[in-house]
């Protein structure tokens, strides 16, 4: 009974973060680029093992919050018409410069404009590709391979560089910093590939366009019916452990 309760009390903990998860993931059904993350759990065992270190059997005490897995579907387009809005049409990420000097990765988004004149994401992080926006543009292109090109109000058209994208063969490593913005582990990062969008299995860059949240809010919903069922067993089970041992105390009397 003892242990009873042990197993049921990491089935709830299992089960909490199971719901945090899923209510993250609808909080941001409607977030540009969010990509859905997913809990994962593992069984605890116990090695069994005789006088000599030979093991004579296992013994499942529980279940344990296992390593998050990120949903890295692609979002549908929306159309925004905006032209610092861009989004990768395939795979691929957008590399950009943490404040730390390390690099992390972006699916695209609202992108802005810096006090420096550099394009940066929305969540602040300067774009690794180094472009300078001049303060007398009137138009801004972003081709679908990346070129970035300005028009200024004097007529005159200008090369300000190109957006370069990264793949990478393992996607398990990378990790979610901010909202569309991830890190890569360094299998991650060893098995990353940088190409022109559109080129070599890359996506291409879409401007004035938006990858929408991946979450499908009808799946999250059920996840959330059956984490929540399996809470209320464990709760239970808790429960009955409770009533037997209090059984048990009261025969002993």
């Amino acid at each position: 009974m003892i242990d009873a309760l042990y197993i049921a009390e990491s089935g709830l903990t299992v089960k909490q973060k199971q719901l945090d998860s899923i209510a993250n993931n609808i909080a941001n059904v409607s977030t540009p680029g969010f990509k859905a993350n997913h809990v994962n759990f593992m069984t605890v065992v116990q090695e069994n093992r005789d006088a000599n270190g030979d093991m004579i059997g296992t013994q499942a005490l529980g279940v344990a919050v296992g390593e998050s897995a990120l949903d890295l579907s692609a979002g549908k387009m929306q159309q925004t018409g905006r032209a610092l809005d861009v989004a990768i049409s395939g795979d691929g990420f957008i590399e950009v410069d943490l404040t730390n000097g390390e690099k992390a990765y972006s699916r695209g988004g609202r992108l802005s404009v810096d006090n420096d004149g550099f394009l940066q994401t929305d969540s602040g992080h300067r774009l690794s590709a180094s472009i300078q926006i001049p303060p007398d543009v009137k138009r801004l292109e972003i081709g679908r391979n990346g070129a970035v090109s300005a028009t200024l109000d004097s007529g005159e058209a200008i090369q300000l560089g190109d957006i370069q994208l990264v793949k990478f063969s393992n996607t398990n490593d990378l990790h979610l910093l901010s909202d569309n913005v991830f890190a890569a582990g360094d299998s991650a990062a060893q098995s990353a590939f940088y190409s022109e969008a559109g080129e070599n299995g890359l996506g291409s860059i879409e401007q004035g366009m938006l990858e929408a949240s991946n979450v499908s809010l009808n799946q999250e919903m059920m996840n959330m019916m059956l984490a929540q069922r399996g809470y209320q067993l464990n709760a239970r089970l808790i429960q009955v452990s409770d009533q037997v041992l209090e059984t048990l105390n009261n025969l002993r009397r």
